[in-house]
């Protein structure tokens, strides 16, 4: 009977023991991980996925990160180039299309997988401006040609005449002389250079860096008049910037145009000579036109344009 009751009390003690086992929160069984601190949760398995933006440098792409669920991320470029981190960004050598792929995981280390096809293409080149040139027929006189001021000279640009080209300013033949610009041994610069001396000036802008031409034509008589040093001849310029002073302009000129023509040829009042100088624009786009005679006898100039180089 003594016996009985001992297994008893044994198989009562081992019951309890169970219970309490069952009920400890230390068994392996319960324990469970938590998220890593600034994880995305874990609710769903991870969906990967992206949007890709080009930026000012057409070579750079950066990639906005729109993924839920994943709490690590990797991405491929496409060109061998690889990231870690949320958003991804990748400046390619060379344009070409290429496949970016992210790869979003989560702490249970399921992943997920987006891609995205880009092409990397270099923008065309704007079309350069086409500058318009006011007045270049000089059919309104000397309107849109005065600098506006001018230290110790004249702001009149020219002496307005209708011994002109034969062509109007869209090339047509005009069948009889048009308006044109004239200068005068009393209006010349070169050794004639006084407070007369008459200079065209227009401000421009243009596209910087860029192939130009300055075109006009001129038409100096041929009589027998002394020469002066160098010929007589009109000079048609292009120099750097804008200037409100003459002065200035005048000491551009002579520390360098951007581009010069020395026309000589003396044909007559109604030989017209075409021009053509090409030159680079500047880094700023502003240039101005510079037009001046000297020339014991009278020179004239008409038809004068700038345009880009084709």
């Amino acid at each position: 009977m003594e016996n009985i009751k001992s297994i008893n009390k044994l198989i009562a003690s081992l019951s309890l023991l169970a219970i309490v086992s069952s009920c400890d929160p230390t068994i392996d069984s319960l324990s469970y991980d938590l998220p890593e601190a600034n994880s995305k949760a874990d609710e769903t398995p991870p969906s990967a996925s992206f949007s890709a933006t080009e930026t000012e440098d057409y070579l750079t792409y950066t990639f906005g990160n729109t993924s839920s669920s994943a709490t690590a991320y990797t991405w491929s470029y496409g060109d061998g180039n690889a990231s870690g981190g949320v958003d991804g960004m990748n400046t390619y050598s060379t344009v070409g299309t290429y496949t970016v792929t992210l790869t979003a995981s989560d702490n249970l280390g399921v992943t997920s997988t987006s891609t995205l096809e880009i092409e990397v293409v270099e923008p065309e080149e704007p079309a350069a401006i086409i500058p318009e040139i006011l007045n270049g027929d000089f059919a309104n006189g000397q309107d849109d040609w005065k600098i506006a001021d001018f230290t110790g000279g004249t702001t009149s640009p020219f002496n307005s005449s209708s011994d002109g080209s034969f062509f109007n300013y869209d090339g047509s033949d005009n069948g009889s002389k048009t308006a044109g610009a004239k200068w005068t041994q009393g209006t010349s610069a070169g050794e004639w250079v006084s407070a007369s001396t008459r200079y065209a000036y227009q401000a421009l802008t243009v596209t910087p860096n860029t192939e130009y031409i300055l075109e006009y034509e001129y038409a100096i008589k041929d009589d027998t008049a002394t020469d002066p040093t160098g010929g007589r001849r009109i000079v048609g310029e292009i120099l750097d910037g804008h200037f409100a002073d003459g002065v200035d302009a005048v000491a551009s000129s002579e520390a360098g145009a951007r581009a010069s023509h020395v026309g000589t040829n003396a044909g007559g009042k109604t030989s017209f000579t075409l021009v053509k100088e090409q030159f680079t624009s500047n880094a700023s786009g502003e240039i101005s036109i510079w037009i001046y005679g000297v020339t014991p006898v009278d020179a004239y100039v008409d038809n004068v344009k700038v345009y880009p180089v084709d």
